[in-house]
């Protein structure tokens, strides 16, 4: 009954406002980060710097007007064969530049990619925000054990005060050894509430990673994490955010190729321009034309910007294969650890058994003092101890799977 009573944990130590789980924090944090939504803002405006390239490669209108006066006194002014005097214009003026659409594809192409990485960086942001947030609700949950632990125990030796005093009264025991006994108990009472102030500060810490302003002290449910199958390194995030910056260095080349293709651009106007001759009104008119232009000699600037994005390749492998065999290191340490923690919560367990029946069968002697006050407590004391251990090997187990979750990520 004893080794039921104390496994099981009964909460009834902490504040029952109401029960929360791990998915509610989880929200919550989501929810209330920041970050999430900045790069949801700057994944939206990539988006309208796309479409403002694809109109800025698109027909575009301008209305122009200018009044010019140019005076000549006595013989000190402009050329009038240059300025004509004067003149006035008012214009609509249509321009395009011709881009093929292997050219325009190119450079829409960076948005995409861009995108995409911050799409990457937001995964791996929400992430890191989950495993934080889960990793602390299970620091909490063994908080949580912790106090139901030692509120057992104390609930446990304070039904036995009474029967022990009146043993005492009665010579059964000396008084020297009931006093021990109180002490005992004492010391349970400060471990409970010290249990109680851990938790609060852990859950405290909980509620502010996930932006929550609260101040109870609320049960929460056993987290529910299991080990997720192991990804390998090819189809993990990580693995994609090398492909992606592989992916935009190629397409930077193909971009900085372009800057020194021949531009052609074609333009018409119409409206009214004129040097304000005796005919005025007749100027109105209107004209096309085409400009092109071809970067000739820009002082090596293209070597060295293409050098540089080679650079950047071969930097890019390099922590590509450092981070394929970190990951894989990582994963096979875990599960070692996982395993070693597994199999000493059995050992604790089977050991577990013993000493709750050793606790049982003292307390039954003690109530007709054929037992040492003193070899009591040492069976309530490693009993606790075990019960403890083992909390602390779930907890441990619990973050190792929380840290193997992370690290796998597709």
């Amino acid at each position: 009954m004893i080794i039921l009573l104390l496994i099981s944990g009964s909460y009834s130590c902490v504040s029952h406002a109401q029960q929360r789980d791990l998915e509610y924090f989880l929200q919550q944090g989501k929810a209330n980060s920041p970050l999430q939504n900045d790069y949801q803002n700057q994944v939206r405006a990539l988006g309208l710097d796309s479409q403002r390239l694809d109109d800025a490669y698109g027909p575009q209108v301008a209305a122009t007007g200018n009044v010019m006066y140019a005076p000549v006194a006595r013989g000190w002014g402009y050329d009038p064969a240059i300025t004509n005097g004067q003149n006035i214009g008012a214009l609509m003026v249509v321009s395009k530049e011709i881009i093929g659409k292997n050219n325009l594809q190119t450079r829409l192409h960076d948005f995409t990619l861009q995108q995409k990485a911050i799409g990457n960086q937001s995964k791996l942001s929400e992430q890191t925000l989950a495993q934080s947030i889960t990793q602390q609700y299970i620091l909490c949950y063994g908080d949580q054990q912790q106090l139901a632990l030692s509120a057992e125990i104390y609930s446990l030796l304070q039904n036995e005060d009474a029967v022990l005093k009146k043993l005492t009264q009665a010579a059964v025991f000396k008084q020297t050894e009931y006093l021990t006994f109180k002490v005992a108990l004492q010391q349970q009472e400060l471990s409970r509430e010290q249990a109680r102030a851990q938790l609060g500060s852990d859950l405290a810490a909980l509620n502010y990673i996930c932006g929550i302003e609260d101040s109870a002290l609320p049960r929460i449910a056993p987290p529910d994490i299991s080990q997720a199958e192991v990804t390998p390194f090819a189809q993990s995030i990580y693995a994609d955010r090398f492909e992606t910056d592989s992916l935009k260095n190629a397409n930077d080349g193909k971009i900085i190729n372009l800057n020194y293709k021949p531009r052609v651009s074609v333009f018409a106007d119409g409206g009214y321009l004129s040097a304000l001759p005796q005919d005025a009104y007749k100027n109105l008119g209107m004209s096309v034309g085409l400009s092109f232009s071809l970067p000739v000699y820009d002082g090596k600037q293209r070597k060295a910007a293409l050098l540089q994005r080679k650079m950047a390749e071969d930097s890019r492998k390099k922590y590509l294969d450092f981070y394929k065999h970190q990951y894989n290191q990582q994963i096979m340490q875990l599960q070692q650890q996982l395993r070693q923690y597994q199999h000493l919560m059995e050992t604790a367990r089977q050991q577990l058994l013993y000493a709750g029946t050793l606790v049982d069968a003292n307390k039954r002697q003690l109530n007709t003092g054929d037992v040492r006050m003193t070899d009591y407590l040492l069976s309530v004391s490693n009993f606790l101890n075990l019960r403890a251990s083992l909390i602390q090997s779930d907890v441990m187990r619990l973050s190792l799977i929380n840290q193997l979750n992370y690290l796998i990520l597709k």
